[in-house]
């Protein structure tokens, strides 16, 4: 065999896809340099052909070498079944399990291996090894279990055993046939007069009670991800330092208990300059992150200190439920406020970057590791006390939006993290980093998307059971009735970009779906979590209809509704396991859409790859408008001869919006997301793909106050026409 050919194989056994078709319909092969990097990125050693051949040797004998694999995923209405691969020496040997279940259960059997049905064998290394199909008498329940496998010799494998459900969480009321709506918000916009420059998980509360009042089932959000608390500049929500702790900077200061207890902060708040710094921050268009956290983190710091002299040191009520919150929270909390107070050291001496940091922190079990957290232990419980906090609030925000029956909140979880971040540090050998999570070319980002976001390494994930990645789900499922995976696509597979190279000489890498999908499924009967799929974009044969199989709704984006005719598709042709909404974050609002401000941004950053795109996106989007309002007008909301030329006027644009979300409302889609920014008809764009500074992606603010958009005449008119609909 070749050098070329065994990386080509090793490169295939890994999941690194020869090749993919771009959005002009161009074959584009991937490059024996981009799979080196691939494969260096997942951890094997590709310097010389002698490297290659012995990685490609060591993967593909690996499933052979053991008795059982790290993990099985199976089917609750399947078979209690997994294989087990041990040397023909063996055969005639009786061998012990023991299934241990979840909660406690243990079960246990024995077993001579040559009477149990032959799968296959192979010879390794002059050894005759067989692989077997072990049965067990009865599959558990839902969960995760432990098998073990002993033999008379004391040797012994164990294996996490999976059972997952056929189908995710569907509400109660979906599953009747009900359809329900809710509100689509960035947290960030939000605005209260208790806020300090930024919106908060109070302000959240307030909009979801309020919402739940008018008949809104959820309110959708933006990533609640943790970020850089020592980086208030490094907002985007989907580029997180970890997915599995929630963002501090959302917390409202003054819904604290301890706020309230700090009397001798009252001087320090009620300071002429510091009022006027808060006013400042407050009534701005944009959120200043850096000016927020100069206000909020010392008084956070202060009120830390109020919660371990009042609380702790009384061992009060609300000491013992920090106690709780820190023992539920485990190894990943823990090791998450290690981080913080880590990075906080290190950033101090201009090392942000983990890898910069001294060899011994650089690894989560190093011993230094658990000194530093021993005798920083005060600081490392300030960053656990700030989750506590924020964690308070979010639930609050949750049982708010559920009041009435509703769903609650609509949590996002993106698709990576940062590699410099508190999740890569910890999570670091399952990770592959090096490489960079990305989008090949599309109509969104002809020149391709780099996320700059570190990728889970597929091989890695499976040898820890995937633990990583439960624990990704479990988190973001927690204190939320639904869920939108962001890039659903990468549960199948994932576009990866090679360091150093532009986004579209990327390749794509697969995950073992099967698998990845049962876990989701799981996880959502679990948590009863209702999963939404965010498929939009390049989607791979047979996806979808996987998602329809598994319960996960669709994501049915109105503008991209079209037929072969580029004509929009009617109300009872939309799925009916679906989300429908008429844009997302990563378009402009109804406003900005007719009135074309994203082709202009667009142009404006020299974001097409070619001249003359511009003025073609122009003339498409003329078109647009025109099957816009004529399917509209079809349907009998919006009356004959209605024209609005660009740019729209306020009572055109409340129109429009008022039209199109009854089309959606028409639809077969169960559930319908209305945008804030489509409510109060703003021209705005959230952010735009492609772009870090060029756009103020991920700071506008909303121009009123929740209690005001709460009140405001067109959203309860909203609100009204979509209970009329469900009544007729």
């Amino acid at each position: 065999m070749t050098g070329t050919d065994a990386l080509d194989r090793l490169a295939n056994l890994a999941g690194i896809e020869d090749g993919w078709w771009d959005f002009f319909g161009t074959w584009r092969p991937v490059s024996a340099a981009t799979k080196r990097a691939f494969l260096s990125a997942m951890g094997f050693a590709v310097h010389d052909d002698g490297a290659i051949a012995a990685a490609l040797h060591e993967l593909d004998t690996r499933p052979w070498r053991r008795w059982l694999e790290p993990v099985a995923v199976l089917d609750a209405g399947g078979a209690a079944a997994v294989s087990l691969t041990i040397p023909a020496a063996r055969d005639h040997e009786t061998l012990a399990w023991e299934l241990t279940e979840e909660l406690g259960a243990v079960h246990s059997g024995r077993f001579q291996v040559d009477t149990l049905p032959w799968q296959e064998e192979r010879w390794l290394d002059g050894v005759l090894v067989k692989r077997w199909r072990l049965v067990l008498p009865a599959l558990p329940p839902l969960g995760y279990h432990r098998l073990r496998v002993v033999a008379p010799d004391g040797a012994e494998a164990a294996m996490v055993v999976a059972v997952a459900p056929d189908r995710a969480h569907l509400p109660e009321a979906m599953a009747e046939g009900r359809k329900a709506w809710g509100i689509a918000t960035q947290l960030y916009a939000l605005r209260s007069a208790e806020d300090w420059g930024v919106g908060t998980y109070r302000a959240l509360e307030k909009l979801a009670a309020g919402a739940a009042a008018l008949g809104a089932a959820t309110i959708g959000i933006n990533p609640l991800h943790a970020l850089f608390a020592g980086q208030p500049d490094r907002f985007s929500p989907y580029a997180p330092s970890s997915r599995r702790c929630v963002n501090v900077a959302a917390i409202d200061v003054e819904a604290i208990p301890e706020y309230r207890e700090a009397r001798r902060l009252a001087r320090k708040i009620a300071a002429p300059g510091f009022q006027a710094a808060l006013s400042r921050v407050r009534s701005a268009k944009l959120v200043d992150y850096p000016d927020v956290a100069h206000l909020s983190r010392p008084v956070l710091e202060d009120l830390y200190q109020v919660f371990r002299d009042t609380h702790l040191a009384e061992n009060d009520a609300r000491s013992q439920a920090f106690r709780r919150f820190q023992q539920a929270g485990g190894r990943t909390a823990r090791l998450f406020c290690t981080f913080e107070a880590l990075h906080e050291r290190f950033l101090a001496e201009g090392k942000g970057y983990w890898r910069q940091w001294p060899e011994e922190y650089r690894h989560p079990a190093a011993p230094a590791v658990a000194r530093f957290a021993a005798d920083k232990a005060e600081r490392v419980e300030f960053h656990w006390w700030l989750q506590f906090v924020a964690e308070e609030q979010l639930a609050a925000a949750h049982r708010a939006g559920q009041s009435g029956g509703g769903i609650g909140l609509y949590r996002d979880l993106g698709v990576g993290i940062a590699g410099d971040g508190a999740e890569a540090w910890a999570e670091q050998d399952c990770l592959a980093l090096g490489v960079s999570v990305g989008a090949p070319p599309d109509p969104l980002a002809l020149k391709g998307q780099d996320w700059g976001l570190v990728p889970f390494n597929p091989i890695a994930l499976r040898e820890a059971a995937y633990a990583p990645f439960i624990g990704v789900m479990a988190a973001n499922m927690r204190h939320a009735g639904a869920l939108r995976l962001d890039h659903a696509m990468a549960l199948q597979r994932l576009y990866w970009v090679p360091p150093g190279a532009s986004a579209d000489q990327g390749a794509y890498v697969r995950y073992p779906v099967d698998d990845l999908f049962r876990l989701v499924a799981l996880e959502s009967r679990r948590n009863r979590c209702l999963v939404i799929g965010e498929d939009l974009g390049t989607v791979p044969e047979g996806f979808r209809e996987r998602m329809e199989r598994m319960g996960i709704f669709a994501y049915r984006v109105m503008v991209f509704e079209k037929d072969e005719r580029q004509e929009f598709r009617p109300p009872e042709h939309f799925t009916e396991q679906a989300l429908a909404i008429f844009a997302t974050h990563d378009l402009p609002s109804l406003r900005g859409w007719w009135n074309g401000i994203d082709i202009d941004r667009r142009e404006a950053l020299n974001l097409y790859p070619r001249p003359g795109m511009a003025e073609e996106e122009r003339q498409a989007r003329s078109h647009d408008r025109g099957a816009l309002v004529a399917a509209l007008i079809r349907h009998g909301l919006l009356p004959q001869g209605f024209n609005a030329a660009p740019p729209l006027d306020d009572a055109h644009t409340e129109a429009l919006a008022a039209a199109a979300h009854a089309y959606l409302n028409r639809s077969r889609a169960r559930l319908t997301m209305v945008q804030i920014e489509d409510v109060l008809g703003l021209e705005t764009q959230m952010n735009l793909p492609g772009t870090t500074t060029e756009h103020p992606n991920w700071r506008r603010r909303f121009p009123v106050e929740v209690e005001d958009l709460l009140a405001d005449p067109r959203l309860t008119r909203l609100a009204a026409a979509f209970a009329a609909e469900r009544g007729r």
